[in-house]
């Protein structure tokens, strides 16, 4: 008798360790980073039908340096479904984007960004002016 409660005992707890072990696994894994204002297709194609506010919104920052400034390659947040709504948003609004370029033709800060990326300022499709001054800028 005492050999089988042994025994039980035994089975019981490598069962608990077993199941103990993918819940510690679990516990220990940490969440993965949200970035703020993380670039999405909505917020390209929302920033490009909003390229008058955002240029005010970029023209109002006071201490915009380089590290606020994220470029983003467009083709990097692309899927194959949204391919039409950008062209259909770039067609919609082409003078608007030549007026931003002009805008970012004369922000030092900007072409600095992206000439750190490799990026011609003749590259870029919009802005986006996050609420905490950062700024991503869309290029293709």
């Amino acid at each position: 008798m005492q050999n089988k409660q042994t025994r039980l005992a035994s089975l019981l707890s490598a069962g608990i360790l077993i199941l103990g072990i993918p819940a510690v696994a679990l516990a220990q894994q940490t969440p993965p980073v949200q970035q703020t204002g993380q670039a999405t297709v909505g917020n390209l194609i929302a920033a490009l039908n909003n390229i008058s506010v955002q240029v005010n919104n970029l023209q109002a920052l006071n201490d915009l340096t380089v590290e606020d400034v994220r470029v983003v390659n467009v083709e990097g947040i692309l899927n194959n479904n949204n391919v039409e709504a950008l062209n259909n948003a770039l067609n919609r609004n082409n003078v608007e984007i030549l007026n931003l370029r002009n805008v970012l033709n004369n922000n030092e800060v900007i072409k600095n960004a992206l000439n750190n990326n490799n990026v011609a300022v003749n590259d870029v499709v919009a802005i986006d002016v996050l609420s905490g001054g950062d700024v991503v800028v869309f290029s293709q």
